[in-house]
């Protein structure tokens, strides 16, 4: 009997334990099909996700946080090249959208401009009621170069994107990405009411490397993004901050394969995704303080013992915040080949 109470009171404490993460978070699904998210917090509270239509090719959305009032704002629309058309983010201000979109014709495959690969891709601006579209950006239609992860500062005066600069290497195992760095640029609108885009300015944080470039502080003083630099592989990333000149370069992980990192409004917090402690090989949300600290995994889609089970490996994405921080709308990949997701809210409790 005295040689079972420390087993009985282990799988007490154990049982505790479960309730407690049961409880971190609470997960509704948002769209069934999606992935990239962006959530307005100038007041509308509307969020922007792509999400794929029949014709096989991702196009941008709008919907309430009930998923209401969905609106798709590039379905055949002649303004655009009308293949794939991803990677909404919100201007600070609420009425406009930077986005990518695949070129109308590139000597690759519309595989390769999936929302993640970014391949034969442009940067594009709309406005919210998909009435004015501009082009911001045009890049060589190439295999080594590509654009991932647009976003405006949160003054809404600068651009931020992710360029590749050398294509994919499957034989190389820190290239099987290809090589990419951060690039920044001054935007306005003139006197017409035209966007302007300045002389872009890059960024190398280090040696060649697969660098995402995730977006601003919402101070404005820092940039966040994942990378692979001082290490072998592209699967060993790490989360990491640089200041906008390319200085004060921080880690903030220390192990394992991390990316898809963002702020809370506040600045306080980051959430990202981690494999650490994955039992079925995918990811989870992770969320840590500003300068790295008390790092906490807070959903476990890949823990079978878990009621967030997903059955099957799966890999959190890129999320957003709502603006009152209590929550945030995140894809959810099944397949990092095909880029298939869903998107869901996770509540913070």
């Amino acid at each position: 009997m005295k040689r079972m109470l420390p087993v009985a009171l282990a799988l007490l404490l154990w049982g505790a334990c479960r309730k407690i993460q049961d409880g971190q978070t609470t997960i509704t699904t948002f769209q069934e099909s999606g992935l990239d998210v962006s959530w307005d917090r100038s007041g509308s509270n509307r969020i922007a996700f792509s999400k794929k239509g029949s014709d096989g090719y991702y196009d941008i959305y709008t919907a309430l946080p009930d998923g209401s009032h969905e609106t798709c704002l590039t379905c055949n629309n002649p303004a655009l090249p009308n293949k794939h058309i991803c990677c909404p983010s919100w201007h600070p201000g609420g009425h406009w959208i930077i986005f990518l979109a695949e070129k109308s014709t590139h000597p690759g495959s519309s595989t390769d401009a999936l929302p993640g690969f970014g391949a034969y891709c442009d940067i594009w601006l709309m406005n919210d009621s998909a009435t004015k579209f501009y082009k911001l950006i045009d890049l060589p239609a190439d295999a080594d170069h590509g654009v991932i992860s647009p976003h405006f500062s949160p003054d809404g005066r600068h651009i931020e994107w992710t360029n590749r600069k050398k294509q994919p290497d499957l034989l190389n195992a820190k290239g099987q990405a290809g090589f990419w760095n951060i690039c920044i640029a001054p935007f306005h609108f003139d006197s017409l009411g035209l966007p302007v885009v300045g002389v872009t300015q890059t960024i190398e944080p280090g040696e060649d490397a697969f660098n995402e470039c995730y977006g601003y502080a919402p101070d404005g003083s820092k940039l966040i993004f994942c990378s692979c630099i001082g290490q072998n592989s592209f699967w060993d990333e790490h989360i990491y901050t640089i200041d906008t000149l390319g200085g004060h370069l921080t880690r903030l992980t220390d192990k394992d394969y991390n990316e898809h990192a963002f702020y809370t409004p506040d600045g306080g917090r980051i959430c990202w995704m981690s494999n650490t402690n994955s039992k079925k090989g995918g990811t989870d949300w992770w969320m840590m303080n500003a300068d790295g600290n008390h790092k906490q995994q807070i959903t476990f889609f890949n823990e079978p013992r878990h009621s967030q089970y997903a059955g099957h490996a799966v890999w959190a994405g890129l999320g957003s915040f709502s603006p009152d921080g209590s929550r945030f709308v995140g894809g959810v990949q099944q397949s990092l080949i095909t880029q298939e997701g869903k998107i869901v809210l996770v509540q913070l409790n």
